[in-house]
């Protein structure tokens, strides 16, 4: 599900009252006992807002210099939790949290995304003290951390194709292994084997075996063939050699 609080921003000290009331309005959207995925996403302009100096926020427990990164991780970790609370007085879960800056359609409005959490639970401690765990995230841009983790997912990928570009070492081959139209161009290999193996920059367990298997099952299956043919060629040559 997602809503649209109009008329606010991620400095609203009432924000948690408005999402309130929103909650008992909508009751209906949820089912009890379900976790959710909780996304809380305001305007990225907002980041340059001197507000995020004159927000009221509780004494720290321990004096530090507050640069603005800083105060802005403080604000947007504040405003999450007071929204969070707002679910939890609800009776609605939510174990994953993120508050985030983006690009929305205007400066005056909190977009609230609540998802059914598909994912697998991770517990802590034991016995009656055993608790599933909980995450929140403080994303202050994501147009920038999106585009940070492209530069990573690239030099990662760009890696991993390289190093078995040295052991295949000819591009033929590869190309049959990646099922393309053979090529010489390393570009064209590249973005082949990105569009396929991309997420192994970063996977989970189980989609890295998936796709490692998946490439090791095609490689050996390919060099077989070369191999196949490479022994008919000697045997041939062989008989050829006797005859003369």
């Amino acid at each position: 599900m997602e809503y649209i609080l109009h008329n606010t921003d991620i400095f609203d000290e009432k924000i948690n009252d408005k999402f309130s009331a929103l909650i008992i309005n909508n009751q209906k959207d949820f089912i009890k006992g379900t976790p959710y995925v909780f996304t809380v996403s305001f305007h990225i302009n907002l980041l340059q807002d001197e507000r995020f100096y004159q927000f009221d926020l509780p004494a720290p427990q321990f004096e530090r210099k507050a640069e603005k990164k800083d105060k802005i991780y403080d604000v947007l970790s504040f405003q999450l939790k007071r929204l969070e609370r707002v679910l939890g007085d609800n009776g609605i879960e939510a174990y994953s949290t993120t508050i985030q800056g983006d690009n929305l359609d205007a400066e005056d409005i909190i977009k609230l995304k609540l998802l059914e959490d598909t994912s697998e639970p991770s517990f802590m401690g034991r016995g009656k003290k055993k608790k599933r765990m909980k995450v929140s995230c403080i994303v202050p841009s994501v147009p920038y951390t999106s585009g940070l983790a492209t530069k990573f997912a690239s030099e990662r990928i760009s890696k991993i194709f390289y190093d078995f570009m040295s052991a295949i070492r000819s591009e033929k081959i590869m190309s049959e292994i990646l099922g393309i139209e053979e090529t010489n161009n390393e570009d064209v290999l590249f973005k082949a084997f990105a569009k396929q193996y991309g997420e192994l920059w970063l996977p989970t367990d189980k989609r890295h075996e998936e796709l490692v298997d998946r490439l090791k099952e095609k490689t050996l299956s390919v060099l077989e063939k070369y191999r196949e043919i490479e022994e008919k060629t000697c045997s041939s040559e062989l008989i050829s050699d006797g005859k003369t």
